[in-house]
């Protein structure tokens, strides 16, 4: 009679994240298996190597806080509002990106390889997403008709960059805490660099 499971797959991808994202990709499958309470052989009866284990714990993923939150939207209430809310959501997630790209990047995994086997890579389909959300704010009147794709882009390179660089350097390099720089980023987006109260003005 087979033996039944008696540990999850997300149990085991849920401890494996952890432990390389503590210790790194050198961490051994014996270390994992042992947080598990199970033998090295029985994790890889699941997994058949490291690197495939790897791959499956702390690789791209596509279901996120954030794209919950943005395909249910936009509703009614102010842009900026929604706004902050996606914002706050995708300084998590990229925090969290940041650290898994670095693990599978040191353990020399090739990216555009591991990109290839999605139909739609993750990250296309984060710009899809937003896009489909920025125009349909335009719709709803909550902003004005844009390039949405380039938008889309913009946002998620905004929150992207302080996430790799504070995980580079150890400290935020604005020297401002999230929500500073959130709340900055999102009067910058919203109302742009150039003044135009003088020259409402002088009209």
């Amino acid at each position: 009679m087979v033996r039944p499971r008696t540990i999850s797959d997300e149990q085991i991808l849920e401890t494996a994240k952890r432990c390389f994202l503590e210790h790194g990709p050198s961490v051994s499958t014996d270390a994992i298996a042992a947080e598990l309470g199970v033998s090295g052989q029985a994790l890889l009866k699941r997994f058949h190597n490291k690197q495939e284990l790897m791959i499956a714990a702390v690789g791209p993923c596509t279901a996120k806080t954030w794209t919950d939150l943005v395909e249910r939207g936009p509703d009614d209430r102010p842009f900026e509002i929604q706004l902050r809310e996606i914002l706050d959501e995708l300084a998590i997630f990229f925090v969290d990106v940041v650290k898994r790209m670095n693990v599978l990047r040191w353990s020399g995994v090739d990216m555009h390889k591991l990109m290839s086997q999605f139909d739609e890579p993750p990250p296309v389909r984060d710009l899809r997403v937003l896009s489909a959300y920025l125009k349909r704010a335009a719709a709803k009147g909550l902003i004005r008709a844009v390039d949405y794709s380039a938008t889309a882009m913009l946002i998620l390179t905004s929150m992207h960059g302080p996430a790799m660089l504070t995980e580079i350097l150890g400290s935020s390099p604005t020297g401002q805490t999230q929500n500073e720089y959130i709340s900055h980023f999102i009067d910058t987006l919203l109302h742009g660099l150039i003044d135009h109260s003088s020259s409402e003005q002088d009209t």
